[in-house]
């Protein structure tokens, strides 16, 4: 553990933003900048897209281990949902800004109503997407954090599978019920199921079910054959390519860490996933804001990319990456924590 936080999560959560980072870094190389990625890279970095599941993998996890594990402490709907707006809405509302007056500025700007953006900003489904890009997988995360409120309100083990009812249900009638409606395309989705497999890992390792070393290494091995081979069927569902390894990989690590045998590269770098969220919603508006400074300040700086081969273009995806990191860990502790620690002392005054 390291100041209250599980290690092996935090190193998730910041794998997950780093590779969806570097699969959106990745498309814009080979949009503005096509013919140097080998198809093989380009086919790779795909597994970019994993880093959504991960995440709600994560975040069922999380909500069950923070909700729960202080035995001392009953679970407050109130608590939870406050707590959760905190996490997600105020820096969210301020980097939504930073796209807004970047865009306006430098740009066309982003053509959306009073309304798009008031949907946007609170992240309603259909609307969430309209500023920043990632933002569509939120109207998820919300809507799994107000189920989560109702059911646990019946404790725990009840509150688990309660939820595990309500969401099978659900998905069972997009067999039957077809609709463009985007709020019913979030309440139906399979997608739904990665945070009940987080929750119920949670629930295994908050009721002392132990998994043994062997048992979590071979999950995590697994999980990384899984991903691989999942490059061969992405066209099948998202749950099943990459729902369950990223299930198999929070299952594994966080046995491991459980069991004490947590590897060093995953403790060092855990303090990365403060930044996640941050890196999430940044990093869209980072790659552009580079695109924007290579193509309208240097018109020959095309040319030159295409002269540095496939190594050294696969090398700026790289590149364009870490420079994503390096600002989102630098907006997390200059702005992201601040916001936070503001509204935490306003909610604990209240």
């Amino acid at each position: 553990m390291m100041n209250g936080k599980i290690e092996s999560i935090q190193f998730l959560r910041f794998v997950a933003a780093t590779l969806v980072a570097l699969f959106h870094s990745t498309l814009a190389i080979e949009k503005f900048f096509a013919g140097n990625l080998p198809p093989l890279f380009l086919r790779i970095s795909n597994l970019g897209a994993a880093g959504v599941d991960i995440f709600f993998v994560i975040s069922g996890f999380i909500m069950i281990i923070t909700s729960f594990s202080d035995s001392r402490e009953p679970f407050s709907p109130r608590r939870f949902l406050a707590r959760r707006a905190i996490r997600i809405y105020p820096i969210y509302f301020i980097y939504s800004a930073f796209y807004l007056v970047f865009y306006d500025l430098f740009a066309t700007g982003k053509d959306v109503s009073l309304l798009q953006v008031l949907g946007s900003l609170f992240l309603l489904p259909g609307f969430s997407s309209y500023i920043i890009g990632p933002g569509w997988t939120l109207s998820f995360e919300i809507y799994f954090y107000a189920c989560f409120a109702v059911a646990m309100m019946f404790g725990l083990r009840n509150g688990i599978l309660a939820l595990s009812l309500f969401f099978f249900l659900a998905v069972a009638s997009s067999f039957v019920v077809h609709s463009d409606n985007s709020l019913i395309h979030v309440m139906t989705s399979n997608l739904l199921l990665e945070f009940l497999l987080g929750a119920w890992i949670a629930y295994a390792i908050l009721s002392k079910r132990q998994f043994s070393s062997a048992v979590a290494i071979a999950a995590v091995f697994g999980a990384c054959v899984w991903f691989l081979a999942s490059l061969l069927f992405l066209h099948s569902p998202a749950l099943l390519r990459w729902g369950i390894p990223s299930a198999l990989l929070v299952c594994g690590l966080a046995s491991l860490e459980k069991n004490t045998r947590l590897p060093s590269i995953v403790s060092k770098c855990s303090f990365l996933g403060d930044s996640s969220y941050s890196l999430y919603l940044l990093h869209i508006l980072l790659i552009d804001v580079f695109i924007f400074l290579a193509i309208y300040f240097d018109a020959t700086i095309a040319s030159h990319i295409k002269l540095i081969g496939s190594i050294g273009t696969m090398t700026l995806c790289l590149a364009i990456t870490a420079y994503c990191v390096l600002v989102a860990v630098f907006s997390y502790d200059m702005l992201e924590r601040r916001v936070i620690t503001y509204f935490k002392k306003v909610l604990r005054a209240t």
